[in-house]
């Protein structure tokens, strides 16, 4: 009897400890929630970073702080690029240099780095795996996903797929006025597979923000007739948090779809299709198609234009023409056509649909 309560003694002590040990005990944990009272200047005081570190890797404005909100935090041995950086400036800044950086990475010299983006420090790789497996964390709620459309400052949290993993209607029909065209307000229904895989990116990611930067297009100027846009079948997104490497590489990994990765862009094109296909295009925002081979780096025009060591930071909005991907065969049925031309609300609307039990 005193032996049990010995251990229970021990074991309620031992909860208490891990409950108010401080941050740096543990690393497994990278996301705070904000409480009242709290400041980004404290919280990174907190966690041994600096405040620009905070709003470049989650991209808040510090008066836009409210309590709830998560923010993520860096992995230990990652620094975060802020607004202005380099590589050689981030080399500076880390006592290292910029060939050391760039091996870490496994990128060269002339790589661009954009705010937001994190970066091992030399010595510390062997902890990309971890947080890659183990960062993102489990969904609160698998199925559910938040969607922010930055045109129209929309937010919506739809249940996309039910318990059994069918794609629930009444959010197709939601999707479609979120992927509405910015140019004319015409929608398209998306098709389930994409509604579906959309369900996966947002469970895979812990359930985290997808922000879709662009949905259904009609076609001209950078969209092509051909163009999985033009017919609903397409969405341009990003992920609150995740470096769009990662999305990429996470979306390669469906079956039948189309995947375009844009390393001076901000945002992962994801399309279902009858055939794979992947691409790199490295336009900006509105400029014509720069495209090149896998794994093959910037084409030579992107490559003279770059100082060794001093890469430029990509920068972009919603507002900014989003480039095209490359052309798709036709598709030979057209999608419902839905008349959800509402104008976009004013504020920040929040919508939740729930799917069947």
């Amino acid at each position: 009897m005193r032996d049990s309560k010995k251990t229970r003694g021990f074991l309620i002590g031992l909860l208490v400890f891990l409950f108010w040990a401080p941050s740096n005990v543990a690393s497994a944990n990278r996301t705070y929630t904000v409480r009242s009272g709290d400041t980004l200047a404290a919280i990174a005081r907190r966690q041994g970073l600096v405040v620009a570190d905070l709003v470049a890797l989650n991209g808040i404005d510090p008066r836009n702080l409210r309590p709830g909100i998560v923010l993520d935090l860096p992995e230990r041995g990652a620094v975060v690029v802020r607004s202005g950086d380099t590589l050689a400036v981030i080399a500076r800044r880390n006592g290292t240099t910029v060939s050391a950086l760039c091996s870490s990475n496994r990128i060269n010299a002339g790589a661009i780095v954009r705010p937001g983006q994190v970066l091992w420090l030399p010595g510390q790789e062997r902890n990309r795996s971890t947080q890659r497996s183990q960062r993102w964390g489990k969904p609160k709620t698998p199925g559910v996903a938040t969607l922010i459309r930055l045109h129209g400052n929309q937010k919506i949290r739809l249940r996309l797929v039910d318990y059994r993993g069918r794609v629930v209607e009444a959010s197709r029909r939601r999707m479609a006025a979120l992927m509405r065209s910015r140019t004319n307000g015409g929608t398209r229904r998306p098709p389930r597979r994409l509604v579906a895989l959309l369900a996966r990116v947002s469970d895979h990611f812990g359930g985290r923000d997808i922000y879709v930067v662009s949905g259904y297009r009609p076609p001209g100027g950078h969209t092509s007739p051909n163009s999985k846009h033009t017919v609903g079948h397409a969405m341009d997104i990003r992920v609150k948090g995740v470096p769009n490497e990662v999305l990429r590489d996470y979306c390669k990994t469906f079956s039948r779809v189309g995947v375009g990765y844009y390393p001076r862009s901000h945002f992962v094109h994801l399309d279902v299709r009858d055939r794979s296909s992947y691409w790199v295009d490295w336009s900006r925002p509105g400029e014509a198609p720069m495209y090149a081979e896998p794994g093959e780096g910037p084409p030579p025009q992107i490559r003279q234009a770059s100082t060794p060591g001093e890469p430029e930071a990509a920068t972009g909005t919603d507002e900014t023409p989003v480039p095209h991907e490359p052309s798709a065969p036709p598709t030979p049925t057209s999608p419902t056509i839905e008349n959800e031309s509402n104008p976009a609300p004013t504020g920040l609307t929040t919508l939740v649909v729930p799917g069947p039990s």
